[in-house]
Parts: C-alpha cells; structure tokens; sequence
C-alpha cells in the first residue's frame, strides 16, 4: 500500500514517543526480572526473509542459552512502506528491540528518533574494536548519520559491471580492464552491439541498465562523473548539477547511438544477460544467486569505468538497535553476532550455491575466491571497497521511497526522449525540492 508522507510523518512522531515512553517505564523493571528475550521485525518481502533471518536467530539461541528470539514479519511494497509500517508497529504499543534495515533506511530511521546509536557500545567494547578493524571504514560510514553509527552492516553489494565472456569472446573484445574510461565503455559497448538478424535493428546490444532502481541504474554513472543526487547533509536535492547532467546525458547518448536499448527492470536485464542480448549490465553480487543455480556461467566482472573521478557505490543491511528495546545490550550481542564467522560464512556460500551479498569482514569476503565461487574476479567486490573512495552519503533522504518514484518517473521522460537532459533534470530538481529536506 502507498501511505502518503504526511501520515507517515505523524505515524513515525507518535512511534518516537512511544518508544521513548516504553523505554522508561519497562527497562528497568525487564532488567531485573531478568528477561532473555528478543522481538526482531523484519521486511517480509518472500521465503527467502523469513529463511535467513530465522537462520540467524536460531544460531543466536543456539549460541546463548536461556535467550529467546521472536521474529516479527512486517509487510510493505518497498523499503519505505516497510520502515513507516515498523513505526506503526511501535505506535501501536509494541516494543520490538531490532529491526533490519538497508542504508537506504539510515536517514530514515535516525531522523525520526527510532534507534540507539551504537558509538557508545563500540567505545567500551573490545570485540567491537576486533570487528571493526575487519571491516573496510566505507562500509562504517555508510550507516553513519551526523556522527551517529546507526548499525553495523552484517552483507553489503557495490555496484559492478558484469560482462557476458562468451559475447566479448565471439566479438573477438579483450576483457574490460579496471583502469578502463568512459570512451572505453563506449567503444566496447559499440562493439558488443550487433544486428544479428538482418532486420536492420540492434537485437545485441552493449549495455542496459535498471529501470526500477536508482542503485543499479544512475548512481554509479554519477558518482563517477564527481556528482550525487543530494548534498553531502541529505538536507537538500542536487539532481540539476553539471556533474548530474553529464551522467545523465552520457547514458541517453547510449540510447540515441543505439548502443543501449531503453532500460528496463532487473529481472529482464537477467534474462537478455544470459540469452546474449546484452553484453554488459551493472548490478551487485546479487546476480550470481540467479545465474549460478540457473547454469549459466559464462560472466565475470568488473569496476565500473573511470569519469572525472571513481567512487564505489554500494549499499548494505543491518540489525539496529531500536529504542523501543527492552533488552539494548542484548541486542547489541545480536547486533555483533550477525557478524560472527557463523553467519558471515553463510554469504559465502558454495560454488554451486553461491551467497547473493558480501561479507561485511574482510577476513570472511577473501575466502569468495578461495573456496572457488565464481565469478573469477571475485575479490575484486571487497576490493573496490578497500582501495578506492565510496559515495557517501546514498542519498537517501527520510522520505526515500517518494524521492526514489520522483527520480524514476523523470528519469524515464529522459530516456524515452519525452525530455531533454536539462528539462527533465531541472523538473525533478523543482519536485525533490520540497522532497529532500531536514
């Protein structure tokens, strides 16, 4: 369901003091009564939520004795619809102690008061200190908000170019390098396009992008052009940017060139990846945990080409710690466990069953490679993490599910030739205008 942001403001205000009010009148009285116990809400969007994060709560029983884990299933269309859903949840007179997030989340939740910041935990915690010397800082300051640590991220994915090697090879295209440029691109992508049935038309084409997401889509074009779609506060909109409009227009130049059919969603980039109709496409680690399972074997990877500047763009998942919480300590042990060897192995996974996200420890990342999961280049996901400048902050405003529609919906006009670059970027600059505020 779609909930207008006026209600979920309200919903999100009444959340904040409820859970403060929770917060003073039953910790002390659980703390005494010596109460184990753990309620965790998470986005129930298929099988696969409720899976891996019961597996996970089962392991943190296994581990701890006497504690019980209650998970919560909260619906919602998206991201968004979820986080207001959890603060209705809250409002409503429950007191969950975690719930998940992703970093587009972060703002989010810290904005409206729904979580303990973790700083305190990690300073008086030596195995915090362990943890985070492990962790590459990018992935710390992506779940950071005006100096507050919302969570630690337990599985991350940076955006990455994947390759189809069978397409490169009977092209006769050497495999893209990682110190490759924006003019590289192009020519290779020009070369990958190909009008294999005489029609007239390009039915091969050198590249795509993800329609119904600005995460694979736009962003790593623009960070790498030195650009983002909000300031560095989140406070306001920067879509109309110079360093904006050169992205935007470098990817629309793909399609008038023909080299880049319009884009179009994820699960349909899958498809015409594997069917080589499609050369080239950016995404995450995610990809694998269809490709693999399905047999198809023949990608690797690469960074995304050089602008005026190269940023990883990436995005993550965490547990934090609600203010709602009964038990604040003990969910910070569940908090640090989500990243223990046990767990963090699981998004290894195995060469037949490959993890669809990226260990946040780099100790656990190393070993992808190692245990033979493909694809070959492999370590070049925490590596890009670990050696180059991430984009921070995402923007992803308080308001991110309007914000992310408003980009798509111009973005749209924009590659469908409905609008110029300059218009259809000054035009959703005027709507996010009163979108992304603080």
């Amino acid at each position: 369901m779609n909930i207008p942001f006026r209600k979920v403001a309200l919903v999100i205000a009444t959340a904040a003091m409820t859970a403060t009010a929770l917060v003073g009148c039953s910790s002390d009285k659980d703390a005494k009564s010596g109460d184990q116990s753990l309620e965790i809400a998470y986005w129930n969007y298929g099988p696969a939520a409720e899976s891996g994060n019961k597996a996970t709560a089962d392991a943190f029983m296994a581990a701890h004795a006497g504690v019980n884990v209650t998970l919560t299933p909260v619906t919602g269309e998206n991201w968004g619809t979820y986080y207001a859903n959890v603060a209705t949840l809250i409002a409503s007179g429950k007191h969950p102690d975690l719930m998940v997030i992703s970093g587009e989340g972060a703002q989010f939740v810290h904005a409206n008061k729904l979580v303990v910041p973790i700083n305190k935990y990690i300073d008086k915690d030596p195995e915090a200190k362990t943890l985070l010397a492990d962790i590459a800082p990018g992935l710390i300051d992506g779940f950071k908000v005006k100096g507050d640590i919302v969570t630690l991220t337990y599985g991350w994915n940076d955006m990455v170019v994947y390759y189809n090697t069978d397409v490169f090879k009977k092209a006769g295209v050497d495999p893209p390098k990682a110190d490759w440029t924006w003019d590289d691109f192009k020519a290779t992508a020009k070369k990958l396009t190909a009008d294999t049935n005489g029609d007239g038309k390009p039915d091969q084409y050198g590249f795509t992008w993800a329609s119904n997401e600005i995460f694979p889509g736009i962003m790593p074009w623009v960070a790498n052009a030195g650009g983002n779609l909000t300031s560095d506060d989140v406070c306001s909109a920067t879509a109309d940017t110079p360093q904006v409009n050169k992205a935007v227009s470098f990817l629309r130049g793909l399609i008038t060139d023909g080299i880049a059919p319009a884009p179009m969603p994820m699960s349909d980039v899958f498809t015409r990846f594997q069917n080589g109709q499609i050369a080239m496409f950016g995404a995450g680690r995610w990809p694998i945990g269809t490709f693999v399972p399905a047999g198809f074997k023949a990608f690797d990877i690469q960074l995304y080409p050089k602008g005026d500047t190269y940023k990883t763009v990436f995005g993550g998942a965490g547990y934090p710690i609600l203010k709602s919480s009964k038990n604040p300590d003990l969910a910070w042990e569940y908090q640090k466990f989500t990243l223990s060897d046990a767990i963090e192995q699981q998004y290894v996974g195995t060469p037949d069953k490959p993890g669809d996200s990226i260990p946040s420890r780099r100790s656990v990342a190393q070993t992808i490679s190692k245990v033979g999961v493909p694809p070959a280049n492999s370590d070049l996901f925490y590596n890009s993490i670990d050696k180059y400048p991430t984009l921070v902050p995402y923007p992803a405003p308080a308001k991110y599910s309007t914000f992310e529609s408003t980009v798509l919906r111009h973005l749209q006009l924009i590659f469908a030739g409905e609008a110029s670059v300059s218009d259809g970027l000054k035009n959703m600059q005027g709507e996010l205008s009163s979108i992304v505020t603080c």
